[in-house]
């Protein structure tokens, strides 16, 4: 690993993937490049190599984990694939930046990290908001008590999926359905802000195929707190943000969990802050300068990002699933650990 670059293997090169490459370049001084590349199609993982300038490029997992010569390795498959391509990687010692969901359920998180800890390798969830200036100036305002103790959080996210014969979002072997592509960022903010809830209470409205096209659900605090959170792939909602406290709220507007236009502060005897927000790219490099930092600093987990909220966050997710029936196919089946 030279002092100024650091190598990216990517597992899955599609739309994320190429968003990833892009914002790696507004990473400075350290430069961030991409190495090696996985695809199911040889092909497709040439053309992503050649744009990206990538010596190695796979169709085998077993081979790239062996030669991928890389510092980390970034995991942007479709959800059902991130475990075994993760445990592999793991195995042969390649830390890990896997997209969010880690794992379809609880067991796979937790087999995942397991696997971090045996090989004394890195491990972060991708998800990516918890690393954004926006989240950070919110935590900064929560942190110096602007708005008092927060006591409700609401946050909704949707998206209106396309209604094809082959789109992921409806389809359970792809991982599809609102609550793991969408729901979990408005639980994820849920869990930073009020930890993890003593009662949850959820609604989904399933397709035929037991996964859900929406999903709401309030998760219910010992402190009185609570939160509500809403995804759907088949309405479009604000998609913004409110944080309640006993002062005042936090407003994070549109589209609260990927470049918000801002956030706005406002007290309940009426005047009001806004926090204009604004960064080069996606933002996908901040979660990138993470992963750098942690393995150089020889770290098994990002103190922002730890372990233990990845399983949090799952065992909400899980409950979620199972008061709803909600279901996929690798809740049937039980997988050894490598």
């Amino acid at each position: 690993m030279s002092d100024n670059t650091f190598t990216w293997g990517v597992i899955g090169p599609g739309n994320i993937a190429s968003t990833f490459a892009d914002d790696l370049a507004h990473i400075h001084p350290v430069r961030h490049r991409i190495g090696a590349v996985l695809s199911h199609s040889l092909e497709k993982a040439a053309d992503f190599a050649d744009k990206e300038d990538a010596p190695r490029y796979f169709d085998n997992l077993e081979l790239f984990v062996q030669d991928a010569k890389v510092d980390a390795v970034y995991i942007a498959t479709p959800h059902p694939l991130h475990y075994e391509a993760t445990l592999q990687c793991l195995q042969n010692r390649l830390p890990v930046l896997c997209e969010k969901p880690m794992g379809m359920n609880q067991r796979q998180v937790q087999e995942m990290i397991d696997a971090a800890a045996r090989h004394q390798t890195f491990l972060l969830e991708g998800m990516w908001v918890r690393f954004l200036p926006s989240i950070r100036k919110v935590l900064e305002l929560v942190d110096e008590g602007a708005i008092g103790k927060v006591l409700s959080v609401r946050a909704d996210l949707s998206f209106k999926a396309p209604e094809e014969p082959d789109s992921r979002y409806f389809d359970p072997e792809k991982g599809g359905g609102s609550l793991l592509d969408l729901g979990i960022y408005p639980v994820f903010l849920a869990h930073l802000l009020l930890g993890k809830p003593t009662g949850i209470r959820a609604y989904a409205q399933l397709t035929s195929q037991q996964i859900d096209e929406a999903c709401v659900a309030i998760l219910e605090y010992s402190n009185e707190a609570y939160a509500t959170i809403e995804s759907s792939l088949v309405i479009q909602t604000a998609n913004t943000a409110s944080i309640y406290g006993e002062k005042g709220r936090i407003l994070i507007d549109t589209q609260w969990n990927e470049k918000p236009s801002r956030i706005v502060l406002t007290h309940y005897e009426g005047d009001e802050q806004v926090f204009p927000c604004a960064w080069k790219g996606h933002g996908l490099q901040f979660e990138a300068e993470e992963v750098c930092r942690c393995v150089r600093a020889n770290q098994l987990y990002s103190e922002h990002f730890c372990h233990s909220f990845s399983l949090d966050l799952v065992s909400t997710l899980d409950a979620i699933r199972h008061q709803t029936g909600i279901i996929y196919p690798a809740d049937k089946k039980i997988n050894s650990t490598p």
